[in-house]
């Protein structure tokens, strides 16, 4: 029971902000056709909700199975499944960018694998830079679609091309910094010697981080499925706006429903505050399609089942299932 303890709890101020975030929806449903996104609901029907779950369920199977990979199966695939939709449900109500979900991910796989904590970081970390590979290049081929469509402006385009730009050089950073841990070693020294207490339980972490990390930098093999897996995952996460789009009758270009995903994307990773960035996220998504053309009704329609329904709902809903399951298992 002690060890459950310390698992991540969601706490009374994040469902506070979910609130506010779904009391910023009331505007929205007012500002667009309700009436007309009703109608559109209706036509979508239920059939292509339940595809759009599974589909959900399929990219989220394949985001676990490349951790699974890169962890050189230390733990059991279930282990990996369960904790990996809970570092979601983590991530969705305690909006931190990823950071909360990421460090429940090394803490419950070190509990229950008795996988090394350096060991573990280094897998996540692993997972986390091949993870970015397929978002930046949704980015990348979504805003293209944007520039050629509508003719960007040069300042918003050299806006654009910065943001992929520091992204990328982050995860640069962080991937030399893993490589080598003496930049690491150095801080922490700076600290023991300002705070002047011995550190050297965390100094021998960061030398298994980065043994560890090295080393699954040199399997190519894994690292190729879990790109795969990656990849995989951006297909089926992304699969349900283009299935909502076929269900109303439109057959929209690709790199336009790239660029759709892409900000939905980037709207759930922007840590402003509110659990999933409830509220916010369907105005900018609403608005957007708004002005991509797509009527105000079936902007609202499209955004609240393929945002708020089949993402949020569903990560909500499967993700504090498997929360619960941990917590579970973590008090036997």
């Amino acid at each position: 029971m002690e060890e459950a303890g310390r698992t991540p709890k969601i706490g009374r101020k994040s469902l506070l902000l979910l609130i506010l975030g779904i009391a910023l929806m009331i505007p929205l449903l007012a500002t667009f056709d309700l009436s007309e996104a009703v109608s559109s609901l209706r036509t979508i029907g239920i059939v292509p909700v339940v595809l759009s779950f599974l589909s959900i369920h399929v990219g989220v199977l394949f985001y676990n199975l490349g951790w699974y990979i890169l962890l050189d199966r230390r733990a059991s695939f279930m282990d990996v499944f369960l904790i990996g939709w809970t570092s979601l449900f983590i991530n969705l109500l305690i909006p931190a960018g990823s950071a909360t979900g990421e460090v429940a991910r090394a803490y419950l796989i070190n509990r229950k694998s008795k996988i090394p904590i350096g060991h573990a970081v280094s897998t996540i970390v692993a997972h986390r830079v091949v993870m970015i590979i397929p978002f930046v290049v949704s980015i990348v081929l979504g805003f293209s679609y944007l520039v050629g469509s509508s003719g960007v402006g040069h300042s918003t385009l050299t806006t654009i091309f910065l943001a992929i730009g520091l992204l990328i050089v982050t995860f640069y950073l962080i991937y030399r910094v893993s490589m080598d841990e003496s930049s690491m070693l150095r801080l922490i020294s700076f600290f023991e010697r300002r705070l002047r207490r011995d550190l050297g339980k965390i100094k021998e972490m960061v030398r298994e981080y980065s043994r560890a990390f090295r080393e699954l930098m040199r399997n190519r093999r894994a690292l190729g499925l879990s790109l795969l897996c990656a990849f995989l995952n951006w297909f089926f996460d992304m699969l349900p706006i283009f299935i909502y789009f076929y269900a109303l009758g439109y057959w929209i270009d690709p790199l336009m429903g790239i660029l759709i995903y892409s900000v939905s994307i980037i709207m759930v990773l922007i840590p402003i505050g509110i659990p999933g960035n409830t509220g916010v996220r369907e105005w900018v998504m609403t608005g957007l399609l708004s002005a991509m053309g797509f009527s105000k009704g079936d902007a609202l329609a499209i955004t609240l089942v393929s945002s708020t329904i089949t993402v949020f709902l569903n990560e909500l809903i499967f993700g504090f299932l498997a929360y619960l399951l941990v917590l579970k298992g973590m008090s036997k």
